[in-house]
This record gives structure tokens, sequence and C-alpha cells, in this order.
């Protein structure tokens, strides 16, 4: 939004200009995006709909061009004040997304001692426009990610369910994989990933626990797989398959079970080969088993379970991984 002020003062020859959003609850208008000398001060600053040149845009849903504010009584003098800033003229029209007004686009101080016009006034409507457009992509992207929630919470409940682990255990399993996948410089999109796969890598065992609709048909270099364990990544995968959200969490699910030196399965795949976050769920699933293991005692639980890992680093698992493990538990430790 900041470019899209940025051009539109440009061409209209404003000195600064604003974007400002409607709080519905409050009944107020918040800073999103603004240009000029007082673009950072400016941001602290609410203005109730209905008060101020902003104000009266936000509630009439009408376009303003005023020459000269201090002959308007809706021009708000306080706020100027406030900011030390000397307001001249203006051109303000309102934001609106489906019939309901979302904010005010304003431009102040025309340059070059020139007047705002309906020239202008056009220009400026077309910016909105893409004020808007970009509203409600935010929208949907917000509403696809509330979706997307939505349906990895029914699947862990779903996974808890059938007893597949303890009441929170993927949540916990999740928040340390992240904390591996930090360690080994995993961010932005790839950290989210890790995050999701972690969650529901083990969907599948409700197919397989149930016997239901497990067939898939043969695929090439399909390695080992025979049981329970070799069967449900890709059970898992294929079912992750039909939700298009969960597109790039598939590999990382499908070869969670492969094997460093390339004897897991399904694909037999070596080393580097296997998806960096595969590599951690591993690591994190065989730790975490430790925790369950009433027969260990908790006083030696990290170092029984870093042991075990360790004399597989290379074989089953990859080293650094194990490495990063160990880095976190002894500098905080790990409560699984």
């Amino acid at each position: 939004m900041n470019k899209i002020i940025q051009y539109a003062a440009k061409i209209v020859e404003g000195e600064a200009a604003s974007i400002l959003l409607s709080d519905k609850e409050k009944r107020e208008l918040y800073f999103k995006a603004s240009l000029g000398k007082k673009s950072q001060e400016i941001r602290k600053y609410k203005i109730k709909v209905g008060q101020g040149i902003a104000g009266w845009v936000a509630e009439k849903g009408k376009s303003l061009i005023i020459d000269d504010v201090t002959r308007d009584n809706r021009w708000n003098k306080d706020f100027d004040d406030a900011v030390k800033y000397n307001t001249k003229s203006i051109i303000c029209v309102p934001l609106i997304l489906e019939k309901e007004i979302v904010g005010v686009m304003e431009v102040i101080n025309k340059k070059n001692k020139r007047r705002f016009d309906k020239n202008d006034e056009e220009i400026l409507n077309s910016f909105a426009n893409q004020v808007v457009i970009a509203l409600w992509n935010a929208n949907i992207i917000k509403d696809l990610n509330n979706y997307f929630i939505n349906i990895i919470e029914i699947l862990i409940q779903a996974m808890e369910n059938e007893s597949l682990a303890p009441k929170g255990h993927f949540v916990r399993m999740a928040r340390l994989a992240t904390q591996i996948g930090s360690k080994l410089g995993v961010t932005g999109k790839d950290y989210e990933n890790l995050y999701y796969a972690s969650l529901l890598h083990d969907i599948g065992k409700i197919k397989v626990k149930k016997k239901v609709d497990i067939n898939f048909k043969a695929e090439n270099n399909l390695h080992l797989v025979q049981d329970e364990v070799s069967i449900h990544p890709i059970v898992s995968a294929n079912m992750l398959k039909q939700i298009n959200l969960f597109k790039d969490i598939i590999p990382i699910v499908r070869h969670h079970h492969e094997h460093y030196d390339g004897t897991g399965c399904p694909n037999g795949l070596r080393g580097e080969k296997i998806p960096l976050g595969s590599r951690i769920i591993a690591v994190v699933e065989d730790y975490t088993k430790i925790f369950y293991n009433k027969k260990v005692e908790d006083s030696s639980k990290n170092e029984q379970a870093l042991n075990k890992l360790f004399s597989l680093a290379g074989t089953k698992y990859d080293p650094k991984v194990i490495t990063a493990l160990k880095e976190i538990i002894d500098m905080k430790g790990v409560n699984i």
C-alpha cells in the first residue's frame, strides 16, 4: 500500500498522502500507510468516523476536494497542531469494498500552489480501487489461512481420537521440529511447511489402523513397502494430496521414514536427497518415543535418547539434525 500512495501522491502532485482503514467495532480510522514529513508521527493517532474530513468521507462514502481547509467546518485543526503540520488543501476519497466503506485515501497540499480538481479525484479513485483489490486479496488469504488452520485442527483431533499419540503430542513435536529447523537455517515458507508437516505426518495411520482404502497403485522405485511403518507415509501423502493447500508438505510427509544411508522407505532416498523436513521429523519422532517409554527414568531420558540417535547417525539419521537437537537440549532442555 505504501507503493500505491507513493505513486498516487506523485501523479496528483501532493505533498503528503495516507491510507486510513476502518475499525468497525471502535468506529474509528487508523493509519495503514502514509507518505510525507510526518508519516511516522501520524500513525499513532486514530480518527473517529464522522469527525474531521477523513472521518466525514468514511461516514458518508463521498469524495471531498477542499482548497482551503480553514474555511471548512469539518476540518479538525487539533490534529495538525498535534503533529505540527500545516494542512492547506486536501482531496479525500472513500475505499469501498463490496458496498461497505472500509477506509479512506487522502492526498494533502497540492504542490506549486495549485488546486486539486476533478481529474485528480478520478486518478485518486483509480488508486483507491487498487487499494480495495489489495484488501480483498488480503481477506481471501486470511480466509484461506483460517480454513487451512481449521482443517489441521480437525485432522489432529482425529489422530488423537484414534489414540495415535497423547493429546498435544503433535503440536509439541512440531514445535521441536521447527526449533531444530531454525538451528539449521530453515526460514519463511519452508519453516511453515516443516511445522505443518510435523503436525500431519502420521495422518495416514488412521486409514492403516482401520484398514480403510489403503490400496495404492504401484509406483516406480518403491522400496520395502511391506508393513504399517512403510505404508503409512504413502497413505498420509495420498490423503493430503486431496487438499491443494497441503501440496507443499507432501514430499516431507512422504519421506519421513527414509534413512540417511538409503535403506529406508518408501523410495530408498539417501542423504541430502531426502527433504530436510523429513530428516528432522525422523529424528524428532524417534526422540519423542523415549519420553513415552515408562521403563526409562525421567532423569536419563535425554541422555538415552541422544545416545540412541547418535548411535544411528549417518545410517538412519542425518548427523547434523541430531547435533542441532543436542544443542537445543543443552541450552534449555526439551519438554515433550
